[in-house]
């Protein structure tokens, strides 16, 4: 799973573009103890090829973006399924944080429908305003953030223009549940990319 990473404004539209971050720890501060014993007992299935761009209606949009489609095809190319426990204990601070977004495959031990439900359930409270913070890029802004008590998002406000940020992100620890339980992998291997 990631670490760190660290993103640096290159190129921004005159308008929009900004980049909103959530509080996972947070988020699972502020969950109703009923809540936190469900999620400390539970695991997700994640994968990459799983709804990282939603679904395109490309009958109705009039074809597929070419840009989007190869971005896509590039990210899927291998494949990396693994089953980590919905709250992970942060290596170093020892905090508790949800461990949802959209690379969430499905929620191990229940229905499909279930699965939906206690996800959106879960994953309303991390993106709560406020648990959030919205960043308004100026050139040349460098953020770094900590991906293992956080999500984040590009918002796509800014039409067709070009918004270009580079990004370099240091690749971390396999998550721990409370109890002490590693995640495992099911398909892909990803030790060419080094442990922090």
């Amino acid at each position: 799973m990631p670490a760190i990473s660290i993103l640096r404004a290159i190129e921004l539209p005159p308008y929009g573009g900004s980049t909103v971050w959530a509080n996972t720890a947070r988020a699972y501060d502020e969950l109703p103890e009923a809540l936190k014993a469900l999620a400390d007992r539970l695991w997700a299935v994640h994968t990459n090829v799983h709804d990282y761009a939603g679904h395109v209606d490309s009958a109705r949009i009039g074809g597929v973006d070419v840009k989007e489609e190869a971005y896509r095809e590039e990210f899927v190319s291998q494949r990396y399924e693994t089953e980590h426990p919905l709250v992970r204990v942060h290596p170093e601070t020892g905090e508790r944080a949800l461990l949802l977004g959209h690379f969430v495959k499905r929620i191990v031990g229940v229905s499909p429908a279930e699965s939906k439900a206690i996800f959106e359930l879960l994953q309303n409270r991390v993106t709560r305003l406020e648990n959030t913070v919205r960043w308004q890029w100026s050139g040349g802004d460098v953020a770094v953030w900590d991906n293992r008590a956080t999500q984040h998002y590009g918002v796509a406000d800014h039409d067709d223009l070009r918004r270009r940020l580079h990004r370099i992100t240091i690749a971390g620890d396999v998550p721990v549940s409370v109890d002490g339980v590693a995640g495992t992998t099911i398909v892909g291997d990803a030790a060419h990319f080094s442990a922090l």
